[in-house]
């Protein structure tokens, strides 16, 4: 996938979550909270801090992730909830299914 702006990122998680009203700001984060994730499963044995960029491969990833925060916001870590006939239950509450799309690098000394 061809390199993403911000602000298409920003756009693209809107359109997922079906949520046009969502700020900018908070969908920022959140896109910053997925690049953190993938970034740590992309280099696991390396303190890679503010110096990695998430590579463009991985946009897409980063950009469903943050649907996936946005959309649990309020209900963070929920396992099972019932009210009013509503059941919710967060299949995989790690991201796991997500992240398992994330190949490891790792140098070899």
């Amino acid at each position: 996938m061809a390199y993403m702006t911000n602000a298409i990122k920003i756009a693209r998680v809107k359109a997922i979550v079906g949520d046009a009203s969502a700020t900018d700001s908070v969908i920022s984060a959140l896109l910053d909270q997925a690049s953190d994730a993938i970034l740590d499963v992309l280099y696991p044995y390396d303190d890679v801090g503010e110096l990695a960029v998430l590579p463009s491969k991985y946009n897409a990833l980063q950009c469903e992730l943050a649907a996936r925060y946005y959309a649990r916001m309020g209900a963070n870590g929920e396992v099972v909830h019932n009210e009013n006939g509503i059941n919710r239950t967060w299949a995989s509450p790690d991201d796991a299914d997500l992240l398992r799309k994330v190949t490891p690098r790792a140098k070899a000394y």
